[in-house]
This record gives C-alpha cells, structure tokens and sequence, in this order.
C-alpha cells in the first residue's frame, strides 16, 4: 500500500499475491545466502526497487474490500442458477400464496390452543379486506401436526382454507390446503405436501436408523426416587411424520438441557435438529435443514414474495427455536398480555438474557400489549401491511 518491496517465501499464498502485485521476490524461507541475496538485490538495483514500488502501487486495489466483494460475486454468477429449480408438481399444489405481495405468520407458540384460536380469528379479521381482495396470505407456523391443526381450526368454527399455507412439526413439513367439490355439501379439505420443500429437508436424514438411536437414548432418560427409576422420555409415534421424530415428555423437570442434547447429536454425527415444544412435554427431531424459519424463507424464494413484506407473530415466549423467528429482513410482533403462558423449563435453562441475541430495539420488532382486532390492525398498518 505504501509501495514498500517485499522479500517473501516461496511457500504458500504469498506465491499468489506476487503474481497479481509483482512487487518483491520470493525466496526459500530456509535459506539464509538466497534471502540476503535478495536484499543485496532490493536494495542495489534501483531500476528493480522503483519496478517494484510502482508495482505495489497500482496493483493494491485488487486486494480491497470493493475489489474482493466483486470477484466473488463474479464468481458466483458462473456457477448454478441463484434459486433451485423446483419441481413442475403447481399444478397439484393450488396455491393462493403464488399472488400474495404480503404475508403475516402466526407462530404464537405460549398461548393456549383456545386463546391460539382467538389470535388467529382476530388476525385473519383485521386484514379480511385485503385478504379477500388477493394481497394478503396468512401462514400458520407451528409445532403442531398437520392432523392437530385441522381439528384445532374445525373446533374453533374457522376454515383451513383461510391459511395459504402450514409449516408443522417445528418447518419439517410444508403443507397447502386446498377444497375440493362444487358444493358445501360434498365439498372437503385436503391439504398438499410440498414435495420439494421435502426433498431439500430431508436431504441426508437419518430416518429409522435415527429413531432407534433416539428411542435407545429416551429409555435412559430417567427420574430417580431412591432406588426407584422412571422413564420420562417415550416415543410418540402418533406425533410423527416422515421428517419429524416426535417422543412425549412426562416430567419436563428431569430433561437434559437443549445444549447438552445437541452436543450429544455432534458427538454421534447425527444429522438433525431437536427442539423441546408445546410447554417442554414434546421433544422433536428434524433434519439438519428443517427449521420454521428455514421454512418461512423457502415460501418466499419460491413464490417470490419479498421477505420485508412479511410479518411474524410471535409471543412473549415460545418453543425452543423462538429466537429464530427474530433475526432476518421480516418483521416480527411480540404480542404480550395475559394469554400468554408462563414461561417453562425451556426458557428458564437458557443461560442468557434473550436481549443479548436478539436486538429488541431493532425497528423490524415492535411489541404491542393485547391481541384484539382494532390491536392487530392497527400494528400491521404501522408496518406497512395495508388492513383497508
């Protein structure tokens, strides 16, 4: 930079460096009569000492940060297209999301499934003009199953169909409701799993192989009373799917931390995600590149909805994956207010304030006290989700 020769080994990356600056000489590092040779030489020939200053001056700038940022992303434009190519299955998979410019996320996981409910109905209520007028899409991303939120949404009187869509099992499976039937009679709800969302998460999955360990592992999980011991951990294959091993927790006091479990999984190269859910009693594992929040930026490279436009809505607390639905180009909306639950064994192991990963003061996260209509409309126009 300030055109200072150089006497540099012959071993390694200053080879590379000298062939883009030509700036000095290389020498072997182990050779005492070729370094001081070179310096005699430096320092005898002015014609050379002047090549090489001028050298080191105009070739410099291909070592900045502006220089450097430019050739690697020239390098990558020669490589595959920027976005997988994904399967032509659209046909099968009628998707009202493919229009949508905005979406909101409900992923409110501290409240009850009755007060999850009124979230929803309050949600969908204050934006109901621009959702029938085709600009807005609602998301339900949760840890539940497919089968857990149909019969959540028939309990409450709401239709499936006002979703675009479902992240289940913590964003292992993707899931679009469509109707079928010309009338309300003969008319059901069927819903269509993302066949290439699937294939990219289960890339590498460990499968049955995977369960055995796991269910292996639970049976050493135990509460010990004396010389009695209990199992804690069982599993439950009710809550499973082919990407998500579910196990149920009967006393989430005796859980191993969620830090000491992932560790486990490195140590026996296990490929997979485990997430404590639903208040601790679920323990869930996922493939390696599942995640809701992998899940919410899949929707977007593949329907081409920008993420700036998208709104997550959160709770004071959540799953163990809750700082996740934070960070990024969205939005995210804590709601607080009495619905939400206490927060349980899993947030009370975490060893730091959620502060110090998460910037709270951060303009995309506004926090807003209730869950009512007038609440949430007026919230979502403060971030730019048009409500009228």
């Amino acid at each position: 930079m300030h055109g200072l020769p150089v006497i540099a080994t012959k071993n390694g990356a200053p080879v590379e460096i000298h062939q883009v600056l030509n700036n000095g000489l290389l020498v072997d590092p182990h050779d005492q009569n070729a370094i001081a040779d070179a310096l005699y030489k430096l320092l005898s020939e002015k014609q050379l000492w002047s090549r090489c200053r001028e050298n080191g001056l105009k070739n410099i700038h291909q070592f900045s940060w502006p220089e450097h940022c430019k050739n690697y992303l020239s390098r990558i434009l020669t490589l595959s297209p920027r976005y997988p190519a994904f399967a032509s299955n659209d046909d099968q998979i009628k998707a009202p999301i493919k229009g949508r410019k905005y979406i909101v996320v409900i992923a409110v996981d501290s409240a009850s499934k009755k007060d999850l409910a009124f979230i929803i109905r309050n949600s969908i209520e204050a934006t109901r003009t621009e959702t029938s007028s085709g600009s807005t899409g609602f998301v339900l991303s949760t840890s539940l199953t497919i089968s857990e939120i149909h019969s959540l949404l028939l309990s409450a009187g709401m239709v499936p169909t006002d979703f675009d869509a479902f992240i289940c099992n913590s964003g292992s499976d993707l899931f679009y409701p469509s109707q079928t039937g010309d009338s309300p009679s003969t008319s059901r709800v069927t819903f269509a799993l993302d066949r290439n969302y699937q294939s990219h998460v289960e890339y590498h999955w460990g499968g049955e192989g995977l369960r055995k360990y796991l269910v292996k592992w639970a049976s050493s999980v135990v509460e010990r009373r004396g010389r009695m011991e209990k199992q804690v951990i069982f599993d439950d294959s009710e809550h499973s799917s082919t990407c998500c091993l579910a196990f149920r927790v009967v006393n989430p006091n005796y859980l191993p931390p969620l830090k000491e479990l992932q560790k486990l999984m490195r140590v026996q190269s296990l490929r997979c995600h485990a997430l404590y859910n639903h208040s601790a009693t679920r323990l869930s594992v996922i493939p390696i590149h599942a995640s809701r929040s992998q899940a919410i930026r899949y929707l977007s490279v593949r329907w081409g909805i920008e993420l700036p436009n998208v709104v997550i809505l959160v709770g004071e607390s959540g799953d163990s994956d809750y700082e996740e639905l934070f960070g990024g180009l969205h939005k995210t909306v804590v709601l607080n207010g009495e619905f939400n639950t206490p927060a349980n064994r899993i947030h009370t192991v975490r060893r730091y304030p959620l502060q110090d990963v998460i910037a709270l003061d951060c303009s995309n996260i506004v926090g807003v006290q209730g869950c009512s209509t007038d609440c949430m409309r007026s919230t979502l126009e403060k971030l730019g989700i048009p409500t009228k």
